[in-house]
């Protein structure tokens, strides 16, 4: 038996991404938690029958924005990385534009937030996130990094850590007053200390993943 060609619209992925959009919006405002699907129905202006057509319930809406979210922060990771720029400036380079971009940082501070909660339908999302992220960045940091220039008891898991803590805690600070802190630049302070401990060229010439996008 013939399967039957699937053919994507033009139509339905336009309606998707005004969906999406819509969800960044509201979710970034007032948190998952306080936005009803009614309230993004009305905003896209589409029924919530026809909502329900790409997203079948709340949750899966949520997912698909932090998804979206992340996919489109990995491609323009993979375009400065095919650009030549190293993996810890790409990191820095994703920070410097997300400042430009108040509303996408806000939606992962208050989403992430909202996650803590166990029952949170994003919960799983976010832990599987910082569990690849922390895998893939320290797998990037040890082979620039000789774990034996480090104190005593430090280990490059730690430094890896520290790097995301650090972004992530100026996220909120930076969030809360953005002329107090550029958090970008913060970073790249911290990134410079982490330069200063780089091994040389000749140790670090194999490929290494790509670090996961910060937000």
């Amino acid at each position: 038996m013939r399967r039957r060609k699937v053919v994507t619209r033009p139509h339905g992925d336009r309606r998707r991404r005004e969906i999406l959009d819509t969800a960044v919006t509201l979710f970034s405002a007032n948190g998952f938690n306080a936005v009803s699907l009614r309230e993004v129905a009305d905003k896209a202006d589409i029924s919530q029958a026809g909502l329900l057509h790409h997203f079948p319930n709340k949750a899966s809406l949520l997912l698909a924005v932090l998804q979206d979210r992340e996919d489109r922060n990995r491609a323009d990771e993979q375009r400065r990385l095919a650009g030549g720029e190293d993996r810890m400036e790409v990191f820095l380079r994703t920070l410097e534009d997300n400042e430009r971009n108040p509303v996408l940082v806000q939606l992962f501070a208050l989403l992430s937030a909202e996650g803590l909660s166990l029952e949170h339908p994003s919960h799983e999302w976010w832990a599987e996130r910082y569990r690849t992220i922390v895998d893939t960045m320290q797998g990037w940091v040890t082979e620039v990094i000789d774990e034996h220039d480090l104190p005593p008891g430090l280990t490059t898991e730690t430094v890896v850590r520290w790097l995301i803590a650090l972004a992530d805690g100026l996220r909120i600070q930076w969030l809360l007053d953005p002329d107090a802190v550029s958090r970008a630049e913060a970073v790249r302070q911290f990134a410079d200390l982490l330069r200063s401990l780089t091994r040389s060229k000749t140790e670090t010439e194999t490929e290494r993943p790509a670090c996961p996008p910060p937000t």
